[in-house]
């Protein structure tokens, strides 16, 4: 999981979590592009500071989350009242006609993984 600050900073936790090749990848493009990075766990209580939100995995590479519900405690839900936040990624950068850092994190992602795959022909 990883917050995007509206500052342009990235927060993911560094310890319980799964060091993945796609976390990897997601922590590379971060330094590629000069992304800070700042490794502890997003804060929930800042989330309104957050311009987005990714998961990341092998399956799904780095996927933005659209929107963050937090239900009670050992239950499973989506209603209204346990809503956090939604995103909104559809705004881009008007003065540099970019798209929000999640956006291009995911983006740049995905560039990765083609550009460091093999090839397989059939």
């Amino acid at each position: 999981f990883y917050a995007i600050h509206k500052n342009g900073t990235v927060y993911t936790a560094e310890d319980g979590i799964l060091h993945g090749t796609i976390r990897t990848l997601v922590l590379q493009v971060c330094h590629e592009h000069q992304v800070p990075v700042i490794l502890q766990p997003p804060a929930l209580h800042n989330v309104d500071q957050w311009e987005g939100a990714l998961l990341s995995s092998t399956s799904r590479l780095a996927l933005p989350i659209d929107a963050l519900y937090l239900p009670k405690e050992s239950e499973l839900s989506r209603h209204p009242q346990d809503l956090v936040r939604i995103f909104n990624y559809s705004n881009t950068n008007p003065k540099k006609g970019e798209d929000c850092l999640t956006k291009q994190l995911q983006q740049w992602v995905s560039e990765k993984v083609i550009k460091c795959s093999t090839p397989i022909l059939l």
